[in-house]
């Protein structure tokens, strides 16, 4: 068995059978990968002509190499990254397979090849991959959604996309699910019959049968074992896991940075992985409230890291706003999405294509400050928790999934009903508070926030990787006793004591009561006001969102701000009022 010369990994995919998509739609990708590209088709008798598209932005293996990746009769195109590539490597070779590359595309082709779908489960990584055998499509996601896979399927024609703006004219159509939550998930997307393969899933296109189904190929809750209460084993497990989730995140061929906030979960990650260069975002409205640049440069100085501040302003978000929503392609709820969007056009001009973050570590550990309402109704809280919910107070009494959703509810009672509907099938009865709240927020509630880290790293051709969400700290996580998650009224209680065994004594850090999220000041520049109300902010993004992608624009280069004056007044005014995310900047 062999494999050819020239394999590399890419990151914006497209085809499918009678698809529309031409240069133009893969131009529209080219973002995502930069360095090089490739379309090819090819003729299939009897079913129509088949359409394989890919971008690459050079990470492993940086040599300019033949597209697309053939052996035999299967082909791949893929998007991200598998970190235990090596591994693997080392595994099919003593199974008699031949590499001429180094790269992870060729081992997960291969990998495919030797095990069929259950080489999903031996991957450690983020991706979107999809196979071509000449009789059937397989496409895959990662296990968390970290990268993204779109698809429509309609008659006799299958189409997929990284991004949905790759589709040829893409209908814009309302959604009672992003009404509700103020964020798609799952399959649920903004435009007719494009779907999103879930995270976690597999999908099969069968070219003969003309059929098109997906399966789940893991969960959270089926990856359960024993239950972790020795605190001394948790702590050292939990530091052996990240360390080897850190090391593995630093497998590249280029410089690789950080985002670097005030918080522990960033702060951990720069102390394991040793990166000499962060960047992290400072608003000057907030620099007497929620000032990051202060711990951010306490900890930089223990640990000899050259901190890159960013300090956006309202007229950089003017500037930035439809070339935002042109990437975002459908809002997320969330006002980060303009810092994100800054550091990575930052890190990018300092020469960086890859960058680490701490996304994730919040849902999984209960770290949210608002957990403490619904997980302690007893608590008395102090200045810094009331300023952020003290409105919400009121609505943290009752059972389990009735606190939680009159918390996540900015529709009143009505909202929470509706909201109940939704997550129902993800709560379980025989599960603790704490179980679920977590398993809600990491399965649901996080989609949104690595669709926007990863749309607002790859508008910039960088990419974005989450340590924390390694599967295995995942499945760790969720086979931990409560008391080792959340602790005498406070989450993160691993993570804590990870941070204290870490980080430099003494570092301002360790002694912040309150973590305040990624905040931004759209409302006070939009509104007038100093609040972090989303009332009319995905009425705003969403009309940016359809302005930007149906209006055809085929480069963000190309698309032209508004006059400011028309930002200071909300679109869609009359839609209804929007739900604010359990995982939304305040955290």
């Amino acid at each position: 068995m062999s494999s050819p010369k020239g394999v590399i990994g890419v990151c914006g995919i497209l085809g499918g059978i009678n698809a529309g998509f031409d240069e133009a739609s893969l131009q529209r990708l080219r973002h995502r990968g930069p360095d090089q590209s490739s379309l090819v088709t090819q003729r299939v008798p009897g079913y129509g002509i088949v359409t394989l598209g890919q971008t690459r932005l050079n990470i492993v293996d940086r040599h300019d190499v033949h597209l697309p990746i053939t052996i035999g009769d299967s082909v791949i195109l893929f998007n991200g990254e598998i970190y235990n590539h090596p591994e693997l490597r080392t595994e099919l070779e003593a199974l008699g397979w031949t590499f001429q590359s180094q790269t992870d595309t060729e081992v997960a082709l291969i990998a495919y090849l030797e095990w069929g779908e259950a080489c999903l489960n031996r991957f450690n990584g983020m991706f979107a991959m999809v196979v071509w055998d000449k009789r059937r499509f397989f496409c895959a996601r990662d296990r968390m959604g970290k990268k993204p896979l779109f698809y429509r399927c309609l008659g006799n024609t299958f189409e997929f996309a990284s991004e949905i703006k790759a589709f040829a004219d893409p209908e814009f159509v309302s959604q009672d699910v992003f009404d509700l939550f103020e964020f798609c998930f799952n399959e649920h997307t903004l435009y007719r019959d494009v779907l999103a393969l879930r995270p976690g899933h597999y999908l099969i296109y069968d070219l003969q049968r003309g059929t098109c189904h997906t399966r789940a190929y893991w969960d959270i809750e089926h990856q359960v074992g024993h239950r972790i209460t020795n605190e001394r084993e948790a702590v050292d497990t939990f530091i052996e896991l990240l360390e080897d989730a850190v090391r593995i995140r630093m497998r590249a061929d280029v410089p690789i940075s950080l985002f670097l906030a005030g918080g522990l979960d960033s702060s951990l990650i720069a102390k394991l992985s040793g990166i000499q260069e962060a960047f992290t975002c400072q608003f000057d409205e907030f620099k007497d409230s929620i000032n990051e640049e202060r711990y951010v440069r306490d900890l930089a100085n223990r640990l000899g890291i050259k901190v890159n501040l960013v300090r956006p302003t309202r007229e950089q978000f003017l500037e930035d706003l439809p070339a935002m929503a042109y990437h975002l392609e459908m809002p997320t709820g969330s006002f980060s999405v303009f810092p994100l969007y800054r550091l990575a056009r930052a890190s990018h001009r300092h020469g960086y294509k890859v960058i680490l973050s701490g996304e994730g570590a919040d849902e999984l550990f209960a770290g949210y400050a608002r957990n403490e309402f619904l997980l302690n109704d007893t608590l008395l809280l102090d200045d810094a928790k009331r300023r952020h919910y003290g409105s919400m107070l009121g609505r943290y009494h009752g059972g389990d999934l009735d606190r939680f959703c009159r918390m996540a509810s900015r529709s009143g009672l009505v909202g929470a009903s509706l909201l109940k509907m939704y997550l129902a099938e993800h709560w379980s009865a025989r599960k603790s508070m704490l179980e679920n709240l977590c398993y809600v927020e990491t399965r649901i509630f996080l989609q949104p926030l690595l669709q926007m880290t990863d749309r607002m790293c790859m508008a910039h051709s960088v990419e974005g990787r989450c340590p924390f969400l390694d599967h295995r700290l995942v499945e760790f996580a969720f086979s931990l006793d409560d008391s080792l998650r959340y602790r005498d009224g406070i989450g993160k209680w691993i993570v804590r004591r990870a941070a204290e065994k870490l980080l430099p004594r003494n570092a301002l850090v360790l002694q912040r009561p309150v973590k305040d999220g990624l905040p931004t000041p759209v409302n006070h520049w939009m509104q007038g006001r100093q609040t972090f109300d989303r009332k009319h902010w995905n009425a705003l993004m969403t009309a940016e969102c359809i302005k930007t992608i149906l209006g055809g624009l085929g480069r963000a280069s190309e698309i032209h701000t508004a006059p400011a004056a028309q930002l200071a007044f909300p679109y869609g005014s009359a839609r209804r009022a929007p739900v604010a995310p359990v995982g939304s900047d305040a955290g």
